[in-house]
Order: structure tokens, then sequence, then C-alpha cells
């Protein structure tokens, strides 16, 4: 029998007003270690090969024919925003949820996502599994859950294993889990679920290392064999503030100008302990106290090249703190923005006309 959900918009309701809980999961780096669980029931998913672990909660496959329901959640990273994973997890309408990372625990976010933040209805169960072989991830018992899972979760980490390492079968397969059910990661996760990532090939980049030179030996910037429909034309960031990356997104930004041959690109920075979630026609953020997302839309080419710092003008910037909520595809007139410019690599703004 189908499971009644209730409406996204009593969902989403519910989670602005918890949103400034204290956390009570997992870190996106790090796993609790834990006793693996049994093995789960040998007619769900054919046996994981070696170079590859897992770890399970509840009875895989005991809810199968459930449906669903498309969402996605970004996540910048650090501790998990609760309510945010609860809205996840309810993704899966009593379904399986399965998280892929390639590296850390395979235990740490099982019972979190099936019952610390309080899914209604609860997961049938929740799937970890670590990949780490990258020729593995094309096995049938690999396959098997993705193609199975009704809501799916990229851990945090190094975005290169999802978008360089990992096979082109597997990526296809978690791409198709946001077509029909939950998909959503936090930091090197979300930051994977961009039409456009940085990829992190050459290792990471600081916005200082970026701004001088747009096409850096770092600066890697490229399409996303897991990028998500809703999120065409964008890339995501992540740990932003905290980390002060605005400089390197704008540098993204005008590389995918560049690659898409368009004057206009969008980009989002999610700060630590914040979340974007993107349902149907609507957008939520939920974050702890003066955390947020910061949106980003180009409105002029910036003619970059090789060993040249960026220059660039009118880029128009809006801050949103927990609770804010609007339409989707994101409405940039509908906020108050600041403009951006970045003149030899130095980035100034100054509030928009109106803003």
């Amino acid at each position: 029998m189908k499971r009644r959900l209730l409406p996204a918009a009593l969902l989403l309701a519910t989670a602005c007003s918890a949103a400034s809980a204290e956390p009570a999961g997992p870190r996106d780096e790090n796993g609790d270690g834990g006793t693996p669980p049994p093995e789960p029931p040998a007619a769900y998913c054919p046996d994981l090969p070696s170079g590859v672990e897992h770890g399970f909660v509840g009875d895989p496959g005991a809810a199968a024919g459930v449906a669903g329901s498309p969402r996605i959640v970004l996540m910048g990273g650090s501790s998990e925003v609760n309510p945010a994973s609860k809205l996840f997890v309810e993704a899966a309408g009593g379904g399986d949820v399965l998280v892929m990372r390639a590296s850390g625990s395979v235990t740490s976010y099982n019972n979190y996502f099936r019952s610390s933040v309080g899914p209604i209805p609860p997961p049938a169960a929740v799937t970890s599994i670590r990949i780490n072989e990258p020729d593995a991830g094309v096995a049938a018992g690999v396959l098997c859950h993705v193609s199975r899972a009704n809501a799916l979760w990229l851990a945090g980490g190094n975005q290169w294993n999802y978008l360089g390492v990992w096979p082109a079968e597997l990526q296809d397969s978690i791409r198709a889990v946001g077509m029909r059910g939950g998909i959503g990661g936090t930091s090197a996760g979300a930051a994977a679920l961009g039409e456009f990532a940085f990829d992190a090939a050459g290792g990471g980049v600081t916005s200082a290392e970026a701004l001088p030179d747009p096409f850096g030996p770092r600066v890697s910037v490229s399409r996303s064999a897991l990028g998500q429909p809703a999120l065409a034309g964008w890339i995501v960031d992540q740990h932003f503030r905290e980390r002060n990356r605005e400089g390197r997104l704008l540098v993204f930004l005008a590389r995918m100008q560049q690659e898409l041959a368009s004057d206009t690109v969008f980009g989002v920075g999610l700060d630590e302990r914040a979340a974007l979630v993107i349902e149907g026609d609507r957008f939520t953020v939920l974050a702890h106290t003066e955390r947020g997302a910061l949106f980003y839309r180009t409105t002029e080419r910036a003619p970059i090249e090789p060993g040249r710092p960026l220059d660039i003008e009118g880029i128009e910037r809006v801050t949103l703190l927990d609770g804010a909520t609007g339409s989707w595809p994101f409405d940039f007139d509908a906020w108050p923005r600041d403009t951006i410019s970045v003149s030899a690599g130095v980035v100034t703004s100054s509030p928009a006309p109106g803003g």
C-alpha cells in the first residue's frame, strides 16, 4: 500500500522552525566507527564485491515498490542541519536510503538518518556503501543498491573521487536517482550535484590562488556527471564563508561563462551548517545562526585569459539565512542584493539600486 506523505510545504515550514537546534548527526568528513551490522538479505541485491565496504540498519527491500519524491538537499559541510536531513530522508517515502562515499565510516549515517532526525515515515533501511576500489563501482551488487534507492546521499570528502574516479556507469545510476526520489549531499557531495563543479582534479584551490589566474593548474571546472536538471546552469561551493571562497566561486563562474558561451550563469555558496532544499518550483534555506546561502548571477561575460587576473563586472549577490523560501528557479529580482565586481583579481561590492 502506498504510504501517504505530508505536503511538501508543511514539511518545509516545520523544518524552518527547528533549524536552529544543535546538530546530533555525524560530521561530513568524519565517521564514528562502530561494529558493522550483519549482511543484508541475499535476495535483495547480489553480494557486494571485495573493494566495497558497507553497513546498514533496517530491512533493505522491505518497502519494495514505494515511490520516493524528487527533492534535492545540499549542505555546506561540518555538522549536518537536522531539519534538512529529515526532509532528505522523508523524500524516500518510507523506502530505502543509500549513502554513497569514497572514504569514511559506513555506520555513522545509518541510525542518524533512520531514527535520530525523526523522519515520518522512517525509511525501511539505511545502507552505507564505501567504494574502496573504483572498478568495484560497476559490480552488480553496487548498481542494484543504487537502482533501488528511494533517496541517495553523497557524503563529504574529495569530489574528484565522485567526478573523476568513479566509473561512468555508476555516475549515471546515481544521477538517475534524483529523477525519481531524493538526492543530496554535504560538502564534496553537494558540490557534485550542480551542472558544473569544481572537480578538484589537481587538488584544492583558494580564492587567493584562483583570482590571479582563472586557468591556474588547480582551477579545474567541468560538467558534473552527477548534475541534477534543477541545477542546470549552476555551480555549488561549500564551506563558503568559513574558508573565504567567494573569490574562487567568481572565477568558477567566469569559467562557466566561457564553457557555455553565455553571459548568465549561476552559483550558490553554502556556509557550514547551512542547507538549501529544492523541491519542484520552491526552495528553502535551513541554517544555524548567522549561517546561510549566498546566490550569484553573472550578467556580463568576463574576458578571461591564462595568466591574467580576473576582471568581471555586474555579478549580483543575494544572501539568505535560515527560513528564507521562494520560487525556483531562483528569482534574483525578488530579493535585496549587492553587485560584485572584480578588477585585476580584487573583489569589491556595492549595493544594487533598490537593493
